[in-house]
């Protein structure tokens, strides 16, 4: 009670703090489709942060074309109606450079989420006065981190055993993806009992992965460990096994990311093996993080805050999961951990 007490009068000082005419305007250009598990649920949470919040919340879809992105962002800026405060960005394929570019001059803050540009290329616009301003710190999950967690609690399945593993990775060029792989790949590199076989590029599609490993198979008949960067590619994987007379969860042991029903009822069931995620949270905080910094020009510290993490089917927050509680979990993952003012 004294939580959801601190929370609303957190909410109500942000609020207040703010004159009316200083509401947020915020687009969000969501690289995937409202459909889409993991970014329909970033999309869901936003909309429950933003109505808590009192935030104007645009969302913007690409499904999965960065090009039509790119070509989105332009439609907004030469629109006639008025332009956003705020707009939040992904760097998917390597797009933010680009748009960017475009948003450069306009007196619109600009955040990225999930897939942030490199050190390199953020210092180089930082130098300039105009990003110093509109240029937010960025919100990005430890990938690397949960690629190595989540490879690290899969092999633990074979208790010692040799192992031979299959990595399916997104895409080459998303840093969520490229960090992700790259840390369950350094995991296993270490281990004297663990042979790679080859990392393939399930481009985050059931249909893609669900080929690779009907034909992986027969290449790699003593497989057993399939590591994935994603639910929709786990959730091909566990199909082509059942098509070849294979138990996933039992002959083949599974891991995977991402937050969707489908895989939350696989992991119940042990046909995942390994499930990590959390960092749909990113969006809500990302507004969270807009609103105070509009209030004081200053982020909130989120360290108590789990953008990742290896699930645990018992716990509180898997139940809330699995029923889409969205509310609920705006409130105990986010502003609950937040420190209070």
């Amino acid at each position: 009670m004294r939580l959801w007490y601190l929370s609303c009068l957190f909410i109500g000082l942000l609020c207040s703090t703010l004159p009316a005419w200083a509401k947020l305007e915020v687009a969000f250009f969501n690289p995937g489709a409202a459909t889409d598990s993991f970014w329909g649920d970033v999309d869901k949470l936003m909309e429950v942060a933003a109505t808590q919040l009192d935030i104007n919340l645009k969302i913007i879809h690409s499904d999965r074309n960065h090009f039509k992105m790119i070509t989105q962002l332009e439609v907004l800026l030469n629109s006639s109606s008025p332009v956003p405060t705020h707009i939040i960005l992904v760097n998917e394929k390597q797009s933010a450079i680009k748009m960017l570019q475009m948003l450069y001059r306009y007196p619109i803050y600009v955040q990225l989420i999930l897939n942030d540009i490199s050190v390199a290329e953020r210092e180089t616009l930082l130098a300039d006065p105009h990003w110093r301003t509109y240029l937010l710190p960025a919100i990005i999950p430890d990938n690397y981190a949960i690629g190595a967690e989540t490879a690290k609690t899969l092999l633990s399945g074979l208790q010692d055993k040799k192992a031979k593993v299959l990595l399916i990775s997104g895409d080459k060029s998303t840093p969520a993806s490229v960090l992700r792989t790259q840390g369950a790949n350094d995991h296993f590199f270490m281990q004297p009992n663990v042979t790679v076989t080859q990392t393939v590029y399930g481009q985050w599609r059931e249909d893609i992965a669900y080929g690779q490993v009907l034909t992986l198979l027969s290449r790699y008949p003593d497989l057993n460990l399939i590591w994935t960067a994603s639910d929709n590619m786990a959730m091909g994987v566990v199909k082509a096994l059942n098509e070849k007379g294979l138990r996933p969860g039992r002959d083949v042991l599974v891991s995977s990311v991402n937050t969707s029903a489908e895989i939350l009822q696989l992991r119940q069931s042990q046909q995942i093996t390994t499930l990590g995620g959390g960092h749909f949270l990113a969006g809500a905080l990302g507004l969270v993080q807009l609103k105070h910094y509009q209030a004081t020009h200053d982020y909130y510290p989120y360290t108590d805050i789990q953008l990742f993490s290896v699930l645990n089917p018992n716990s509180d927050f898997y139940r809330m999961l699995v029923n889409r509680d969205w509310v609920g979990i705006f409130q105990t993952q986010i502003l609950d951990k937040l420190p209070q003012q």
